[in-house]
């Protein structure tokens, strides 16, 4: 592939990644000055991708991500599977509960939504299906990162630790040792905004290690434990379907009751941090 046919490439996914991180459509004028790419080249891209069924165009001019590319996604082999064994289990647990339930894999050092069921309480949840969001900063993620190669943990942990404006600072220290904790108790919980609670937990598959994690959203002050029973016989079914080796169930009672999601204090000891989900 020649210098020019790479650059034109960049350029087309540079374009796709910021109309994907619109909350809404975007005119040509608006996808060009966000994606730095010259209009007259995002004119040019954005006409071949619209043909392609890439991109698409509504009543008012603006373009959103077409179908297309949901087609692609649908058959990626991390996708379909798990998500054709998951379902089942997912909608089980959300008839059981009456919360919302995800499933999420991790993409390098962030993760993704594969599927999501959503209680009408939580509907309005701003995060997506496909969208991408930080391993350090949700239960579901915080899951996925402790199983995670060391060398990936040490990246983000060493990075810079962003969290949404009403969370309190999160230190490295803190994170190390949450990332211990879920190893030892084989799960995660955090605090969602100010009314909501998530549980996450690992989804192994053949060999046993961790290909997924599915997480539950509870109201931020009801009891979790007997939600937190679901969820691990939940993941401990998807594991078994998914030729997981059969794993011995953790003995004891959930160490992590009624605490806050981040600590207090710069002293306040890692066992006082709720994981965040």
């Amino acid at each position: 592939m020649t210098e020019e046919k790479r650059s034109v490439l960049r350029r087309a996914l540079r374009i796709l990644e910021t109309i994907k991180d619109a909350a809404d459509g975007l005119s040509l004028s608006e996808i060009s000055r966000r994606s730095g790419v010259p209009l007259t080249t995002t004119h040019r891209i954005v006409a071949e991708l619209l043909a392609w069924g890439a991109l698409e165009r509504d009543d008012s001019g603006e373009y959103r991500i077409g179908l297309w590319l949901w087609e692609v996604a649908a058959v990626a082999p991390r996708s379909v599977g798990l998500q054709r064994v998951a379902q089942p289990f997912m909608r089980d647990l959300f008839e059981t509960t009456q919360r919302g339930v995800h499933l999420a894999v991790r993409e390098k050092d962030q993760y993704v939504f594969l599927e999501r069921l959503l209680s009408p309480e939580t509907a309005t949840d701003r995060a997506q299906v496909g969208g991408r969001y930080e391993l350090y900063a949700t239960a579901i993620g915080l899951v996925l990162l402790a199983y995670a190669p060391p060398e990936l943990q040490e990246k983000v942990v060493t990075g810079p630790l962003e969290v949404p404006s009403w969370h309190a600072p999160v230190t490295e220290h803190q994170v190390r040792q949450t990332l211990a904790d879920v190893r030892l108790h084989g799960y995660a919980t955090t605090d969602i905004r100010q009314e909501y609670t998530s549980v996450a937990a690992p989804i192994h598959g053949p060999g046993g290690t961790v290909v997924a994690a599915l997480s539950l959203i509870l109201r931020r002050n009801e009891p979790y434990a007997p939600r937190l029973a679901h969820l691990l016989a939940t993941v401990r079914g998807i594991s078994r379907a998914l030729g997981a080796p059969q794993a011995r169930p953790r003995p004891g009672v959930p160490y992590d009751t009624r605490v806050p999601s981040v600590p207090r204090s710069s002293d306040m000891r890692s066992s006082d941090i709720r994981k965040r989900g």
